[in-house]
């Protein structure tokens, strides 16, 4: 389904699953929108995607039940195929009558579906992988896209078989870069004369971090630090219980945080997952970060992720096997202690951002609108 020069498309972006796919997705819409272009992003049933959905209200969301591909042998394949035909079909619906151009899947097997129905209705299909070593997802899905988009260099060299291999960048939502005159402490009743640590888990593997953090607190407190901890929606209670128990510590904790622009201008060092999503957010700050990879990330993407960072002078990298109270707080405590240090590692976090990257993929996704047949 093609278009004329210069007519508004409709754009079909699979998004859902997890924050490193939704939150670049909603940055690619959210540029589209603003351009006058007709997006509908794909999410799944997951809490995650409802709660950052509900922060979008301008955007159109579909929900569709996919699910992940399970082992080839496993009693799952049956009911996981019946899933993916039925997901073929609500996609290729969608496609009619929406009249889309185009599809960009923005990783997981939530883009399958959608990229094969796009293929089937003629539409031109891309995929944007935003870590360092893509999952087997998007090694399938490379299969349907015309285009695959990479978020870091280092992961062009995983797709070196298929014709059209770019580096873009991963996007960040136009919310977190518009200037605002709002007080970031302030909105987070902290106090701007301490530094800040910033805590994320990430949408999903939240919990380690959320613990040996947990068992920091005390040492924090005797730094003269102050925490902000955006600890997830599934670990919330437990995270804010443990710092119940120090209430002499400057604190805000909070399951989700719709804001995070505010969170990073407050931050003056963050400890995070390295999945690519958080990790660009970070960059595009210039927050110097402890990352920590989540150990069971698929293909051990998380630690290659760090590994680049860490490389940069960016970010340092700390093992979560290798890791207790004492280490992360003298870690903590040997940058923010040490100006020179931090303000070198927010220089190099700077340089690693790709400040346009939503605008690059928007342009791309319309100039394929008029791709020809």
């Amino acid at each position: 389904m093609k278009t004329s020069k210069n007519k508004p498309v409709h754009v079909l972006i699979a998004c859902g699953g997890t924050g490193g796919h939704l939150f670049p997705g909603i940055a690619v819409a959210e540029v589209l929108k603003a351009r006058g272009h007709d997006v509908t992003l794909l999410i799944s049933e997951k809490k995650i995607d409802s709660i950052a959905a509900s922060g979008h209200k301008n955007l159109r969301f579909e929900k569709m039940p996919f699910l992940a591909m399970p082992k080839p042998w496993s009693p799952k394949m049956l009911s996981f195929l019946i899933g993916l035909w039925q997901g073929m079909k609500q996609c290729r619906k969608i496609i009619r009558d929406h009249q889309v151009n185009v599809v960009l899947g923005m990783g997981g097997f939530t883009s399958f579906a959608p990229l094969y129905a796009g293929r089937k209705e003629g539409c031109r299909t891309l995929i944007h992988e935003s870590n360092a070593i893509p999952g087997k997802a998007n090694r399938l899905n490379a299969r349907y896209a015309d285009i695959v988009l990479c978020g870091l260099e280092a992961c062009k060299a995983h797709f070196a078989k298929h014709h059209d291999v770019r580096g873009v960048g991963t996007p960040i939502r136009s919310s977190m870069r518009q200037g605002s005159s709002e007080k970031p402490h302030d909105f987070f009743k902290l106090d701007p004369l301490k530094k800040t640590l910033l805590v994320m888990g990430g949408s999903q593997g939240a919990r380690g971090v959320n613990r040996v953090v947990g068992m920091a607190l005390e040492q924090f407190e005797k730094m003269g630090i102050q925490l902000l901890h955006i600890a997830g929606p599934t670990d919330y209670e437990e995270v804010r219980d443990v710092y119940a128990k120090h209430p002499m510590l400057t604190q805000h904790v909070a399951a989700f945080c719709h804001r995070m622009e505010m969170a990073y201008r407050c931050a003056d060092l963050a400890i995070a997952r390295s999945g690519a999503s958080s990790m660009s957010e970070l960059a595009y700050f210039g927050v110097p970060s402890l990352l920590i990879p989540y150990p069971f990330a698929a293909e051990d993407h998380q630690t290659r992720n760090a590994e680049i960072f860490d490389a940069s002078g960016a970010a340092l990298m700390l093992k979560e096997n290798d890791l207790n109270a004492d280490v992360l707080a003298d870690t903590v405590r040997g940058i923010l202690s040490a100006p020179q240090k931090a303000d070198a590692m927010k220089r190099a976090a700077s340089q690693m951002a790709v400040r346009n990257s939503a605008e690059k993929i928007a342009e791309l996704l319309v100039k394929e609108a008029d791709f020809p047949s």
